[in-house]
């Protein structure tokens, strides 16, 4: 397949060569290397209105000016229809620490994003629960905000012209060239009740080199965020059960520990419940650093070396479920008196590299790259014990870490023919990418069952001689292995992995008449761990007049897998009806996997089709409207969780269960497809009002996403249930607004600017497990109510050089509907924030500065 890729590229060379003999007479002069070039096309002549695609460009600099939001993914929230993350994005643990991105309610890990039009890495994390659940995705908030220029989103299907991911499309980040300002931003926010302070501040600075255009721009950026309380009311979250007595967290009080006990304890001790709150999710206490650059160096008239990157550190601390003094299952009171709230510190490294050299020879653009980039994810769980080891256990683990890479080398070669019809751009291209990933264990006590202990059977040989035979194990004690929250990665658990592909594709666009443009891609691909994948794209665009045109696209798409939803394998808790339960991920190689009957995991593959029309009544006014379609087969997901109590299970899934001293154990499988169907709309209008201006936008996305099949793999046709559950269902159809609104407006004068924009995100539905009935257990299904989020601010020019700016996110302070008085548990109602992630209320305050 190598081989034929190379040919598919060679051939398409000489093609091309072909028609540059009837052009050779010509030289463009007017373009310059570094000229824009919009995601979704490789024409340089292609700009957001007279694309056959759709294509948002979203200008940074104004949001950050304005803006109460300071995070790449919170930006993108509040000003682009069709995206979606929130703070944490919903997941426990390591997920906390990341906000991931999703567009059209799809997948994580069914977007490409780019940098600068390059491959970006993505984080070597596995998600659990939230948006995420069981993929990685790309951490966006590890490239600062400080040093981007622009964002443009591709919402059209894209993987013939970018490979792999791009299903919903691509997001590329486009890093800042300017080269004679110092730019300054410090932002500080706070919430209601004093607590969950962020602030983010960054410097921006760039120099010309040479006389050529060559420059250096160079961004440093510093974030934090404070320990935040659960947001709402001031009780939400607040424990009413046993405290102190054995049990406590897993029933209610009765007639022998009644509610008067804890009591009299909690004020011997001087404390009250609130002692027992958790922390609000979404929000971990965290630190970033970041540092990222930007250059070109034109090396002569037509030629120039070119390179970005950066590294970012981010120290985040997600904290759990509180184990209280009297559950006695997971808390050893000699150790902890009162109990304890375990906490996870994730130390993640962002580390990216990309250089290149672009030149112009006889009108061929050619550029030539190497972008190489890394993710490390460290994991300490501290405040916490091992219950399995008594009163010698360590209260602070090592649990292990992780890591991704991504090394990408490219060469694209691009022609503009002016002499073809209207003019024809032919790009052409190849690619070889390697990837790896790997674990490394964590200390001992991290991940062990100290009760263990080995149980011999006896028997007789032939001749009547007794002997020892190996019985397996058992736990003596009963108490909850490894470090509380998450257990530690186990020797048998290290990998160190890797693939390589190689791709070779052809772009063409051709302008059949000045009304008429028609593009089409080819691209295939090869995987050293699956094999050969090919897709394609159509897409035209017809200009009736400047007030009306047309446009469309078909395309096929796929998703491989992750190396880390192969191999990726982890131990946590999860909490069901209220119960603390220990599960282990086991990965797809596992040899549990294999005898329950999941197969490896293979592609996911797509069609999408978009249909629209875009209109510019006036040279101010920009309208345009989609429609969508997209339909994959076989996702990967993670299947439910099955029972150690389940006697039916194969011996190596009990073995798995019985080692790690869990009681559950889920699997990544191909377990099932989709279907999306949706429209978005976007209008923009610029109005002039003598010195100063007016920006009107508007923007919506209606979405539907339903399963339209489930794989049950054979033999397992009574766990259909299991396999793929009704919250698994929940979280890739109903989880997400299948509505949003977004309504912004910004007043700008020659000392004032005015910012008021409302976002309506519509209606979501979950679904929680009420039992572990089999085959089918019971859900609890939730609706939360449509709510509207509401921004205001006002900044002020103090000079040319300064500008202040105060407002508030979320000014009518909504916060959306509680959790269920029957899926609380022993706690209170608290705020579920699926919607938006808001925390209510949030007062900012900014000082932006140009010299």
């Amino acid at each position: 397949m190598k081989k034929n890729i190379l040919s598919i590229v060679s051939l398409l060379l000489l093609l091309t060569q072909a028609l540059a003999a009837q052009d050779k007479h010509l030289t463009d002069t007017t373009r310059q290397l570094d000229e824009i070039q919009i995601v979704g096309s490789r024409s340089a002549n292609r700009t957001r209105l007279n694309s056959p695609v759709p294509v948002d460009i979203i200008d940074i600099k104004s949001l950050q000016e304005a803006a109460p939001q300071t995070s790449i993914t919170q930006l993108l929230q509040y000003i682009s229809p069709s995206f979606h993350s929130v703070n944490g994005s919903n997941a426990g643990d390591a997920g906390s620490a990341l906000s991931l991105a999703q567009l059209k309610g799809l997948g994580v890990d069914q977007l490409l994003v780019l940098v600068n039009g390059k491959r970006r890495h993505k984080s070597a994390n596995v998600n659990w629960g939230g948006l995420g659940n069981g993929a990685t995705g790309y951490d966006l908030n590890s490239i600062p905000t400080g040093a981007i220029e622009r964002i443009e989103i591709l919402r059209d299907g894209a993987a013939a012209q970018y490979g792999s991911d791009a299903i919903a499309g691509v997001i590329n980040i486009v890093l800042k060239k300017q080269a004679s300002n110092v730019l300054v931003s410090s932002t500080g926010s706070v919430r209601r009740r004093g607590d969950g302070a962020t602030t983010r501040s960054n410097i921006n600075y760039g120099v010309k080199i040479g006389n050529r255009g060559g420059f250096l721009n160079a961004t440093a950026e510093f974030a934090s965020q404070a320990i935040a309380l659960p947001p709402g009311r001031d009780d939400a979250g607040l424990y009413n059960g046993p405290i102190y007595g054995g049990g406590a967290n897993t029933r209610g009080y009765d007639n022998i520990y009644t509610k008067d006990i804890d009591n009299a304890i909690l004020k011997s001790r001087g404390i009250d419940r609130h002692y027992f709150d958790q922390r609000g999710s979404g929000s971990n206490k965290a630190k970033d650093a970041l540092l990222f650059f930007n250059t070109v160096i034109p090396i002569s008239d037509n030629a120039e070396v070119y390179a970005f990157g950066g590294i970012s550190h981010r120290n985040s601390q997600f904290t759990a479920v509180y184990r209280l003094p009297g559950w006695t299952e997971r808390n050893n009171t000699t150790l902890y008196p009162d109990g304890f709230l375990p906490a996870m510190d994730n130390s993640i490294t962002d580390k990216s590299i990309a250089i290149g050299l672009k030149t112009r020879t006889h009108n061929w653009n050619i550029d030539l790259s190497n972008v190489y980039g890394k993710n490390d994810f460290g994991n300490v769980i501290s405040n916490t014990l091992n219950a399995s080891m008594g009163v010698k256990s360590p209260t602070t683990f090592d649990a292990g870490k992780y890591n991704a890479s991504q090394n990408t080398a490219s060469l694209d070669i691009s022609r503009y023919f002016t002499t073809v019809l209207q003019g024809l751009n032919v790009a052409v291209g190849g690619q070889y990418r390697t990837e790896t990933y790997q674990i490394i264990a964590g200390e001992e006590a991290s991940y062990s069952k100290a009760d263990l202990r080995p149980v011999y059977d006896v028997d007789t040989s032939v001749n009547g001689v007794p002997y020892l035979t190996d019985g397996g194990l058992i736990a003596l004690n009963g108490l909850s292995p490894g470090s509380q929250i998450h257990a530690g990665f186990r020797p048998s658990n290290e990998v160190n992995v890797s693939r390589a592909i190689v791709a070779g594709y052809i772009d063409l666009e051709l302008n059949i008449t000045r009304q008429w443009l028609i593009s089409g891609a080819l691209r295939a691909e090869n995987f050293s761990d699956f094999g050969n994948v090919t897709t394609g794209k159509i897409a035209t665009r017809y200009s009736f007049a400047p007030w009306l045109s047309i446009r469309g696209s078909a395309n096929s798409g796929f998703r491989a897998p992750d190396l880390a939803q192969f191999y990726y394998t982890e131990t946590s808790t999860s909490f069901q009806q209220g119960r603390a339960i220990d599960q282990v991920t086991a990965s797809n190689k596992n040899a549990a996997t294999r005898a329950l009957g999941i197969p490896s995991l293979t592609p996911e593959r797509s069609t999408g089709y978009t249909a629209g029309i875009t209109s510019q009544p006036i040279p101010d006014i920009e309208l345009s409207i989609d429609g969508y379609a997209i339909d994959i087969k076989n996702r990967v997901g993670n299947t439910g969780n099955f029972s150690a109590t389940d006697t039916n299970l194969p011996a190596d899934v009990r073995t798995l269960l019985l080692q790690t001293g869990t009681t559950q154990a889920k699997f990544f499988y191909n377990a099932f497809s989709t279907r999306t169907r949706g429209i978005e709309f976007t209008g923009s209008y610029k109005i002039a009002l003598q010195r100063n201006s007016l920006q009107l936008l508007a923007g919506g996305n209606f979405v539907k996403n339903e399963v339209t099949a489930v794989n049950t793999p054979k033999g397992l046709e009574q766990y259909k249930y299991v396999i793929f559950s009704e919250a698994e269902k929940a979280r890739v159809t109903t989880n997400i607004p299948q509505s949003k609104i977004t309504l912004q407006a910004i007043l700008n004068t020659p000392r004032f600017t005015f910012l008021l924009r409302t976002l309506y995100f519509g209606s979501v539905t979950t679904a929680t497990a009420q039992n572990a009935n089999f085959p089918r257990p019971d859900y609890y299904f939730q609706e939360l109510k449509p709510i509207w989020v509401t921004d205001i601010s006002a900044g002020y020019r103090l000079n040319k050089a300064v500008q202040i700016t105060v407002g508030i996110n979320n000014v009518f302070d909504v916060l959306g509907d509680y959790t269920a008085t029957a899926i609380s548990g022993l706690r209170n109602p608290s705020i579920v924030g699926l919607q938006n992630g808001s925390a209510g209320i949030q007062p900012f305050a900014r000082l932006y500065a140009k010299f």
